[in-house]
């Protein structure tokens, strides 16, 4: 006999806390990438030594980049508090950014690869690009499948509120009165 009490209409628990935590912790994974590639390009741009017409260049082409940053790292941010609250739209950032790192990545690997293969980086025909691009490239492809594959299976782990809202209001349409 069980010690507490059991009704068969109690609604049982999705795993969607843990997807959660793996979808907090990558936005979290993205958002330190972004934070590191504004402060990369804030030390290029302003505070290296060199005074040279390419620190003016940097400022120049990096400044939209970095616009693009900061909006994607509010972006997450407002996803980690969609996810804490569990609500749906907070899988998209991590669907996106992983969607556009994996194709980002494998478009720069396939020029790398043909680019060394060549000899046209100044290296030998058939050399092979060095290995921390290629290191660089397989964990852009590694985080970007990840974050797609949690992103996916962490938004279907949890119905979607419009869906629970529509189960719960009888004279909702669909239902066949209208």
């Amino acid at each position: 006999m069980p010690s507490a009490p059991v009704t068969p209409d109690a609604p049982l628990e999705r795993p969607a806390s843990r997807w959660r935590t793996a979808g907090v912790v990558l936005l979290g994974l993205w958002s330190a990438l972004l934070v590191a590639a504004i402060a990369l390009w804030v030390y290029a741009a302003f505070l290296s030594g060199s005074a040279s017409a390419d620190r003016g260049l940097v400022q120049l082409v990096g400044a939209p980049f970095v616009l693009v940053a900061v909006g994607l790292l509010w972006w997450a941010w407002r996803s980690v508090l969609a996810l804490r609250q569990g609500r749906r739209e907070g899988w998209t950032l991590l669907l996106v950014l992983g969607g556009v790192a994996v194709m980002q990545a494998v478009l720069t690997a396939r020029a790398v690869l043909t680019s060394s293969s060549t000899g046209a980086a100044g290296g030998t025909p058939g050399s092979g690009p060095p290995p921390e691009v290629a290191a660089g490239l397989l964990a852009a492809i590694v985080l970007g499948l990840v974050s797609v594959c949690v992103g996916v299976v962490g938004r279907r782990s949890r119905p979607a509120a419009d869906d629970a809202a529509e189960d719960d209001d009888p004279g909702a349409p669909g239902d066949g009165q209208r």
